[in-house]
């Protein structure tokens, strides 16, 4: 990670992939909690399992194993189309 804690709780979309932040970081995952309660937030959560941060996703996007730069291409494409 390369950005702070301050631009999480700053930030309009939290984009967690192959991660556990809940479980793993818990003081720094409060400020993305944060971020959801008093911005709106919306948390995205990308995993191929249901875990803690899963469960406070507002979109949970379960992918198989192995398919996560599919899945980020993808995203890439519908940035640049849109």
């Amino acid at each position: 990670m390369t950005n702070g804690w301050v631009d999480i709780k700053n930030a309009d979309v939290v984009f967690v992939m192959g991660g556990n932040p809940a479980e793993n970081h818990p003081c720094g995952f409060k400020w993305a909690l944060e971020a959801k309660k008093t911005r709106g937030a919306k948390i995205v959560a990308v995993d191929p399992r249901f875990q803690r941060t899963a469960a406070v996703a507002d979109v949970y996007a379960p992918v198989r194993a192995g398919a996560d730069i599919a899945f980020l291409l993808g995203i890439i494409r519908y940035a640049l189309e849109t």
